[in-house]
């Protein structure tokens, strides 16, 4: 079976960590790229982009859809990237969780688009204490009702060069000490970011996936504990990891939350609260023909600079 040509694919959160990757990959693709950000034209990340002449950027927010629906009438494929971890507003959860990929689902309907690719989160429900983890579920469902041959990729942990995760504590070691052991049992199945972009691409480039979702994680599985205790051995330093319990921690939480940028949230402190592994009942990266990049040699990569 041959691989699946598009004339135009438009990308919505293509700047974030996953979307830097997948834009790597598809600029190797003869094909035109719509880049929807929020972001100035100032940033570094958007004049990268600005410099592909196979890469048009698009400013726009939430509130103008009007510019998306003229892009989309042209269009073959739409991918969705876009996802929040903090609220700026009471809302934005489910504005940009919930109410956007319904739109992008009305549309793509609309206009006849050829495949509509949606990343959202692994364990999301919509009977979840998480607002997060709520208008995930909830756009999903949305999604699938106004196009229900959408593709959706629920991703368990990224990591990589300037993941969230590995990224922040490594910075939080060079200055500190210590370390928070914010919950010391909650397991997750890490996963590569650019096994993540392989994926988006092989689910465009074939017609042969019938099933609606992917559940996409690492080999392995590990505790935040264990991630902690991984990250420091491979950056060869000792740190000190103060165990805090998390139902104490929601008092700092909602105070942090009224940060431009929190660390942590009340509702990040939820999400704590359940395992964010595979279920094994959904096809996954083996099913899409990808082996999982090994996480501790990755690590080891960035951090001591070996290839």
């Amino acid at each position: 079976m041959g691989k699946r040509k598009y004339k135009k694919i438009l990308i919505f959160g293509g700047t974030g960590f996953l979307g830097k990757s997948l834009i790597k990959l598809l600029s190797k693709m003869d094909t035109e790229i719509i880049l929807f950000t929020r972001k100035t034209s100032l940033e570094n990340s958007i004049q990268d982009y600005n410099s592909n002449p196979n890469i048009k950027v698009v400013h726009w927010n939430f509130t103008n859809y009007q510019s998306v629906e003229e892009n989309i009438l042209n269009s073959d494929c739409i991918i969705n990237l876009c996802g929040i971890l903090y609220e700026n507003k009471q809302g934005d959860f489910f504005r940009v969780h919930s109410d956007f990929p319904a739109l992008l689902g009305e549309l793509s309907t609309k206009t006849k688009i050829n495949k509509l690719i949606h990343v959202s989160a692994l364990g999301v429900s919509e009977l979840s204490d998480s607002i997060y983890s709520r208008s995930k579920a909830i756009g999903e469902r949305k999604l699938i009702e106004k196009f229900p041959n959408a593709k959706i990729l629920r991703p368990s942990l990224l990591f990589g060069k300037g993941d969230n995760f590995f990224g922040q504590f490594s910075q939080m070691a060079t200055l500190s000490p210590f370390l928070p052991l914010i919950s010391r049992t909650t397991k997750f199945q890490p996963v590569f970011v650019d096994d993540v972009a392989m994926a988006i691409i092989n689910l465009l480039e074939s017609t042969k996936y019938k099933q609606t979702t992917f559940e996409i994680g690492g080999e392995f599985i590990y505790s935040f504990e264990e991630l902690l205790k991984i990250l420091l051995k491979i950056k060869n330093i000792k740190r000190i990891l103060i165990p805090l319990n998390p139902q104490l921690m929601m008092i700092p939480a909602f105070f942090l939350q009224q940060l431009p940028k929190p660390p942590f949230t009340v509702d990040q402190m939820k999400l704590l609260k359940k395992d964010n592994i595979l279920d094994n009942n959904l096809p996954g990266l083996k099913e899409l023909g990808i082996k999982p990049t090994e996480m501790k040699k990755e690590l080891v990569k960035i951090y001591r600079g070996h290839n």
